[in-house]
């Protein structure tokens, strides 16, 4: 079963002029995502849900590559992870988060007024996030406390781009990860789903 992840924060500002494909300057993005995971094996009785996590924060830039004909977009920010995790048969729900700095790199391919993007993100993990345990209606909070760069994450991006007009665009699509981060025979790769609004300067 495939979830979608966020990433992240991804490919956004990708407002590419829409008649030639010119390289976009220095731009800015916002949004958000439905993250969630794949567990293999899941163990009976529960269920992984997609989790709304915001916000996804980032600069881009186009960069060209000899006489490549269509530019290439690269981006840093700060991104997200998580799921929720519920059981079926007792009020139980865990809601797990984590905070990333996400670097990523796509390649834009014009198609009429949409510019459909595919390329790769790379996170490091902050370290930082939170648990959110409800169980028979009370919940507990508890702060996730790590090390910068102690796990990272690959992922690829596919995504389409609309200029809403010079400045402004929407990119939506999904991060579907590429790195196993389970243990003890257990697989875990994360994905989401993400709708980011950028400015270009």
């Amino acid at each position: 079963m495939k979830y979608y992840l966020t990433i992240i924060l991804t490919i956004s500002s990708l407002l590419i002029a829409q008649d030639t494909p010119q390289v976009p300057g220095w731009g800015v993005y916002f949004g958000g995502a439905l993250n969630s995971a794949s567990i293999d094996p899941l163990n009976d009785g529960f269920d992984i849900e997609r989790e709304l996590n915001l916000p996804f924060v980032g600069v881009s830039k186009g960069i060209t590559f000899g006489n490549f004909p269509i530019p290439v977009l690269i981006g840093a920010g700060l991104g997200k992870r998580g799921y929720s995790k519920k059981a079926s048969s007792i009020d139980y729900e865990t809601k797990w988060t984590t905070d990333w700095l996400d670097l990523w790199v796509n390649v834009p391919y014009p198609a009429g007024p949409v510019f459909l993007q595919a390329g790769f993100l790379y996170g490091f993990d902050l370290g930082s996030g939170k648990t959110e345990t409800t169980l028979n209606g009370d919940t507990t909070e508890k702060e996730i406390d790590g090390d910068f760069g102690e796990n990272t994450d690959l992922a690829l991006l596919l995504s389409a781009a609309y200029p809403l007009n010079e400045k402004i665009g929407l990119n939506v699509g999904y991060a579907l990860g590429l790195k196993d981060h389970g243990s003890d025979g257990t697989s875990m790769k994360f994905d989401g789903l993400f709708v980011l609004l950028g400015y270009n300067f």
